[in-house]
């Protein structure tokens, strides 16, 4: 108040010597304010309200705000304020008075050009471009010169923070994917009942190369010899060797042997 105030061009009555008297009758600044103006509390007297009433001015703050257009605003978090606010009108709504969202529903088809379909049967659709659609024009020359250094630059990522908004959406996404997996399996394990498949380490890669070899067809069989132990896996065959079954060679190249 004190910021805009100019006491020349101010009304009559209202000098600056006036202005901080009627801080110092609305906030109590000094100890005799209330003697001086009358007091408010439930003692007071008709002089102290005659003495409150000599005064003719008084403050009224106005807090405002101005929206540069409604259809970037919302006005949900303001249903309940009692700031008023313009509208195209040239009105001041107060929006708890008039429902918030609902009086920016009525501004807004009040100043809408047109809907979206009544738009396409106006002035028909737009053609897109898209999936390699080629641009019909008359020429296709153009002055522009691309520098083959800046075209060739590749850009290293020596870190994996997110360096534009596409980006942060595609790690957004992801998390929020990974997310609502973990979920899922937990409502699955203890609301459904349904047993999470178990996860059986048999080995690493270098494991299974040391166990198979890279040409197993060909590997070389042990022969054993030609016991005759009756229970049918080996048979002397007249020559001191054993003959091994085609399904043995294959077990024994498999385990290494």
């Amino acid at each position: 108040l004190l910021k805009n105030y100019k006491p020349f061009q101010g009304p009559k009555g209202l000098t600056l010597y006036d202005l901080f008297k009627k801080f110092d009758k609305t906030w109590a600044l000094t100890n005799k304010s209330s003697t001086k103006y009358g007091r408010t509390s439930p003692d007071r007297t008709y002089e102290d309200a005659v003495k409150r009433r000599h005064d003719p001015w008084n403050f009224l703050f106005i807090a405002g705000m101005w929206f540069q257009d409604l259809f970037n605003y919302d006005f949900r978090r303001t249903e309940m304020c009692i700031i008023p606010y313009a509208t195209q009108q040239g009105e001041i709504s107060f929006c708890a008075y008039n429902t918030g969202i609902g009086w920016r529903k009525i501004i807004e088809n009040m100043h809408k050009n047109a809907t979206v379909a009544e738009w396409y049967r106006t002035h028909g659709k737009h053609d897109i471009y898209a999936k390699g659609k080629k641009v019909d024009l008359d020429s296709y020359e153009h002055s522009l010169k691309i520098d083959a250094e800046d075209a060739a630059r590749v850009r290293h990522l020596e870190h994996d923070i997110p360096l534009t908004a596409a980006e942060e959406d595609r790690i957004r996404r992801k998390k929020a994917y990974e997310e609502q997996a973990k979920v899922r399996a937990i409502y699955e394990e203890l609301v459904l009942k349904k047993l999470q498949p178990a996860v059986v380490q048999i080995g690493t890669v270098e494991d299974i190369a040391k166990a198979i070899p890279a040409d197993f067809a060909n590997a070389p069989v042990t022969p054993a010899s030609a016991s005759g132990n009756g229970n049918g896996q080996a048979s002397d065959n007249g020559n001191g060797v054993a003959k091994t079954r085609e399904p043995e060679k294959a077990a024994r190249a498999v385990a290494g042997g």
